[in-house]
């Protein structure tokens, strides 16, 4: 009798399996798993709040963590067959993963209007089998200085690294700190070389937005090396401080005179900093006078697994000019809705807080090659892309070595990945 029970129950639950993968059934609300928490999760949850004071159904937003743990979460439920969210919040980590998850509904399979979406951003979530997801918390990479330790010394903002060089030292001869402080990531780099001779790919198949990448590309174009040089030439003046953690905690204390980071950290800087000294951002400095392409289109997006006409209704919500608007002067993130950009609202706001404006347009004048690095062993080659410029610049490495040691990593990840 026991047995029979077991087998029973057995048979119950992969039943239930089976029903419950794929699209969900009909319900009452959509569910989003997203990974806004603090000041994001505040202006979250208002745009919730204000989609569910209008709407019969409701949005159930549920915070599963960071970017990665959404993503974690989202494989996890799909190897089990279990219900998927109908949107789930994910960052570029996730490229390649939704490039060949069956559960995806791409945008254009939606139906959703997208001619208002900034093309850069929107760009930022093409594959070969269409959009994965819509652009929703865009960010671009900028670069934070201490006006006021700027001022003191005489310094300049560069606009390329060897400007950059040229005025490192004075910079922390004048306030006793690092002109600058932190080691690139895979992030930096995809602007970086990204901007390469006005706008590169580090690996081929449009950094594996056209499927799995088969090699780099960043050293026959002779981008990763010419950066090396340059940065192992900031490094040995002495004013470049490797720090791989804290760096924002740094610059808010005055601990150092720069920084790069994403323009989703505006909001919480400013709020640090505070009257301390005065915060002033910049768009990237280049590699040199050739490195046009601007900056890679980072943050995350909104990605369906249900074609229900509810979420496309909730999508085009979230990515719609007033939501858009609302989103942005409360994080730092930019607008990717033209209608925003254009209005009066951003213009007022804008010309109350000029900074909130570098990062859009940075974004405007960006080429479309300048984006993402959808690859295996993300997370592997992030670290490996730091540890790889340290040992350069504290140990010697050659740069040419340097090069081979992340050639031959990134491809072995490649070749070992199984779609």
């Amino acid at each position: 009798m026991r047995k029979v029970l077991i087998l029973l129950i057995v048979l119950m639950a992969s039943t239930s399996a089976i029903f419950s993968s794929g699209a969900k059934e009909e319900s009452d609300e959509i569910v989003i798993w997203h990974s806004n928490s603090g000041i994001l999760g505040e202006a979250f949850q208002h745009l919730v709040d204000e989609w569910n004071d209008s709407h019969s159904v409701k949005i159930n937003a549920i915070y599963q963590g960071a970017a990665n743990d959404v993503l974690t979460k989202i494989k996890a439920a799909e190897m089990a067959g279990q219900e998927l969210p109908d949107i789930a919040q994910l960052d570029a980590t996730a490229g390649l993963d939704m490039l060949y998850s069956d559960s995806v509904v791409h945008i254009e399979d939606l139906g959703i209007d997208t001619s208002d979406i900034l093309p850069v951003a929107y760009a930022a979530y093409d594959s070969m089998n269409g959009h994965i997801g819509v652009p929703f918390n865009s960010s671009s990479l900028l670069f934070y200085y201490n006006k006021t330790m700027f001022d003191k010394a005489g310094a300049t903002v560069p606009g390329t690294l060897d400007e950059f060089i040229a005025e490192a030292a004075k910079i922390k001869e004048a306030n006793g700190v690092p002109a600058f402080s932190g080691v690139p990531t895979t992030y930096e780099l995809c602007t970086f070389l990204g901007a390469w001779q006005g706008g590169s790919f580090l690996t081929d198949r449009r950094n594996g937005h056209d499927g799995v990448s088969t090699e780099v590309l960043f050293d026959d174009n002779g981008s990763f090396v010419a950066f090396l040089d340059k940065w192992k030439a900031l490094y040995d003046t002495g004013a470049l401080e490797n720090l791989t953690s804290g760096v924002s905690d740094a610059f808010c204390a005055g601990r150092t005179a720069s920084m790069l980071a994403s323009s989703s950290n505006l909001t919480t800087v400013l709020q640090n900093v505070g009257d301390r000294f005065e915060v002033a951002v910049a768009p990237v400095f280049g590699i040199d006078e050739e490195a046009t392409g601007g900056s890679n289109v980072g943050g995350g997006c909104l990605v369906a697994f249900s074609d229900a006409e509810e979420v496309k209704e909730a999508i085009s919500y979230f990515i719609g000019a007033d939501a858009q608007l609302y989103w942005a002067e409360h994080t730092g993130y930019m607008p990717i809705s033209l209608e925003a950009i254009g209005s009066e609202g951003w213009k007022e706001f804008t010309e109350e807080n000029p900074l909130f404006s570098v990062a859009i347009d940075q974004a405007v004048s960006s080429s479309e090659n300048v984006t993402g690095l959808w690859i295996p062993s993300a997370y592997q080659v992030y670290y490996s892309f730091q540890s790889t410029i340290k040992d350069t610049l504290e140990n010697g490495l050659s740069a040419e070595d340097a090069l081979t040691t992340m050639k031959n990593m990134i491809e072995e990840s490649l070749r070992d990945y199984e779609v």
